[in-house]
């Protein structure tokens, strides 16, 4: 875990964020890519209406433009205050220093368009957990899940510290949750206690928990196995429970093993957790 990605707008404006980012990169002698989006006000031109002159347009883009780069220069120094304060050192865009640094770049344009591709190049993205009170948190989330290809580390807004202690998996045997597995191989090797937990018969065709915990046990990971018979509960309340009753500080799932709209229509236990969840929840779809 070498390459950190965190994407961060006007609307992010978390230092809890960046501070879990900062001391996950000092943890593990890696480089946090801080990412400031920006918007492009030339993106919004089409969307002004009629009655606007060229000058008019031209002033407004100005204008949301200078508010822009003071925005970027301001979370800069928050970012630079909170990396160095973990220990990490601030290289240059052109800088490949070794060890724990941070980087800072500055993109204007839409989340859409930036996040997800970015994050193909990282080990892990951290995001904040998305409210419906704050639309980037929510197109953040979603373009690092859907589009990045790449394992998400969401992290609650009461978070201040590396999370990891006690890990605990939810595993149905699907590929989402194999590919969680193996993404957070370094974080399960951080980790004091790492539990397996299967709520309700998984399909026999699947790789059971005993498969997981020889997978993990051949990676140098020990872990205890709890198997949860599926009550009148959502499986996404048991999930919670369980791991309110064993102390795990975070959890490892595979996201969104259903398809997108019925997760959105019916809900799921991605979801759930995603809701009601006070831990950070490191996931890979």
């Amino acid at each position: 875990m070498k390459s950190i990605l965190l994407p961060l707008t006007a609307q992010i404006e978390d230092d809890n964020l960046t501070r879990v980012a900062a001391l996950l990169a000092f943890q593990f002698r890696s480089t946090l890519n801080g990412l400031f989006i920006r918007l492009d006000p030339r993106s919004a031109v089409p969307f002004m209406g009629e009655g606007l002159t060229a000058d008019m347009i031209q002033n407004l883009c100005d204008a949301a433009d200078t508010e822009g780069m003071a925005q970027a220069k301001l979370a800069a120094k928050r970012f630079s205050r909170e990396v160095e304060q973990a220990g990490l050192t601030v290289a240059a865009p052109s800088q490949k220093p070794d060890g724990a640094n941070a980087r800072w770049s500055v993109v204007a344009g839409q989340i859409s368009d930036i996040v997800g591709r970015r994050a193909r190049t990282a080990d892990v993205a951290l995001c904040i957990k998305p409210t419906l009170d704050n639309a980037d948190s929510q197109d953040i989330f979603q373009d690092l899940v859907y589009r990045s290809g790449r394992p998400v580390l969401m992290v609650p807004r009461t978070s201040a510290e590396v999370p990891g202690r006690h890990i605990l998996v939810a595993w149905n045997g699907r590929a989402e949750g194999a590919r969680a597995v193996g993404a957070g191989l370094p974080l399960l090797w951080g980790a004091e206690k790492v539990t397996l937990l299967q709520v309700g018969d998984s399909d026999p065709d699947r790789p059971t928990l005993e498969n997981l915990s020889d997978y993990l046990h051949d990676h140098g990971v020990s872990s205890d196995i709890v198997l949860l018979q599926k009550s009148e509960a959502s499986i996404g309340s048991q999930i919670l429970d369980a791991t309110r009753d064993i102390g795990a500080d975070m959890i490892m799932i595979g996201a969104y093993s259903h398809s997108r709209w019925r997760e959105m229509i019916l809900g799921g236990v991605t979801r759930h957790l995603v809701t009601h969840s006070d831990l950070p929840i490191f996931m890979s779809h």
